[in-house]
């Protein structure tokens, strides 16, 4: 019976530590000789010790693991509940983000994360936070873009323009290639079929297929990616058939061909190296 016993805390702690990593604690580690978790929770600057002798006196499923961590690693800022939550959150686009918040691929080399929006930070929402909202991952990367302003330019240009996007804050003008048609309904702003660059978070950069401009943008939209505290990607993007946002293409023999082959192996090699 004690060897038993034995098996199933060491098999217990063994969960609870990989859910807490998930979840962005850190330093999470099991103590076999007191029967503790100890870990320090995103945002302190404390350690918390977890006794684990009390969870073994009943049952614990899958799910109720997942809301017993959520209730350990809730994030300051991070609404308890769904209905407080929803209007608040907010699509990004990343290469990649600290701790594990919850993901989904989006474009080469990045990916969709979703946050809770306040008027001075902003808090990654986690898997395990899912759980004690009971909300599944889809709804809640659902309720984050319909959030979005998803602006409209008014006026049409008569040929080609760069229009450029600057970020407030609060704006989140490069989450918005994550809409479907967003770009697309550009054209007639653009002067033509829209090409949007994200070199930087609080940038986005749009102009006309084929026009004189876009292999300037290839060039400015390297530099400041390259410069940049807060990269995002010097690749170009546009629309595809669906609405849905896709590397701009540039196959051999393509003038830009060049370009795009280049902006794409630096920003593999800048997500190499994050790596």
């Amino acid at each position: 019976m004690g060897l038993l016993r034995r098996i199933t805390r060491a098999r217990l702690a063994r969960r609870l530590v990989r859910r807490l990593r998930r979840g962005g604690a850190r330093d999470a580690r099991w103590s076999r000789r007191t029967l503790t978790i100890r870990f320090t929770a995103p945002g302190d600057t404390e350690p918390t010790v977890l006794q684990v002798r009390p969870l073994l006196t009943r049952r614990i499923n899958r799910r109720q693991l997942d809301v017993f961590v959520a209730g350990l690693l809730r994030t300051p800022g991070l609404p308890a509940d769904w209905r407080a939550a929803a209007p608040l959150l907010r699509p990004v686009l990343r290469g990649g983000a600290p701790g594990a918040p919850l993901r989904r691929p989006a474009l080469p080399f990045l990916s969709e994360f979703v946050v809770v929006d306040h008027p001075e930070t902003m808090t990654y929402v986690t898997p395990d936070q899912l759980a004690a909202w009971d909300v599944s991952a889809d709804r809640v990367f659902a309720a984050a873009r319909s959030n979005l302003s998803g602006a409209v330019l008014h006026g049409v240009a008569t040929g080609p323009v760069v229009v450029r996007f600057v970020d407030d804050g609060d704006a989140y003008w490069t989450s918005h290639l994550l809409l479907e048609g967003w770009l697309a309904r550009l054209e007639g702003q653009v002067g033509g079929v829209p090409v949007a660059f994200a070199p930087e978070r609080g940038t986005l950069l749009v102009t006309a297929d084929g026009s004189a401009h876009l292999a300037g943008l290839f060039v400015q939209a390297e530099q400041i990616f390259m410069e940049s505290t807060r990269a995002l990607s010097p690749m170009a993007y546009v629309s595809d058939e669906n609405g849905c946002t896709v590397p701009y293409p540039a196959p051999p023999g393509h003038p830009l061909h060049h370009l795009a082959d280049r902006a794409e192996r630096l920003l593999a090699a800048r997500s190499k190296n994050k790596h």
